[in-house]
């Protein structure tokens, strides 16, 4: 009489399991330093475009990039949220707050902000190239291949090179 409810709650307690190892699996955390900020250190291009923010964001993103690094993401967010009120429309802050997004597993936010980045951003140099890193790791995240392969076909595009002298 009692061989089957036993069985059943075994069977839904695997399946449970199962659930929340693949829901582990699909929030996979992203080190921005070793993904998306390294790689694009190395960007030889000829043209470098740096814009420019005041000293008080810089010291914002800075702050930022502590408390990211020590884990405090929601924080580091808040902290990029208000030097974009300082200044809006500064790529440079958009793609701190797209990294921070991305690291905090908020792949959907990750990817506008990126995306934005790309669109009015630098086309030239290392934060053209962290952009593109991170539009292509957001949309790899969200499944959106085709996405993808436009923004790791335009990592290159990033990059002017010298001229070859004869």
């Amino acid at each position: 009489m009692f061989s089957h409810p036993p069985i059943l709650w075994l069977r839904s307690l695997g399946c449970l399991l199962l659930l929340l190892l693949l829901t582990h699996c699909t929030q996979r955390r992203v080190d921005v330093d070793q993904e998306i900020r390294d790689p694009a250190a190395g960007n030889a291009s000829l043209i470098q475009v740096n814009p420019l923010v005041p000293a008080a964001v810089h010291d914002l993103l800075q702050e930022a990039d502590a408390l990211r690094e020590a884990g405090d993401l929601a924080e580091a967010i808040l902290t990029i949220q208000r030097g974009l009120s300082i200044v809006p429309g500064s790529s440079l802050v958009q793609q701190h707050l797209a990294e921070a997004y991305l690291a905090d597993g908020q792949y959907q936010q990750a990817m506008y902000w990126s995306t934005l980045v790309v669109n009015q951003g630098p086309d030239q140099g290392t934060l053209c190239e962290r952009s593109r890193r991170t539009q292509a790791l957001a949309a790899e995240l969200l499944q959106e291949v085709a996405i993808q392969a436009q923004a790791l076909e335009s990592i290159a595009s990033c990059s002017t090179q010298r001229p070859n002298r004869f």
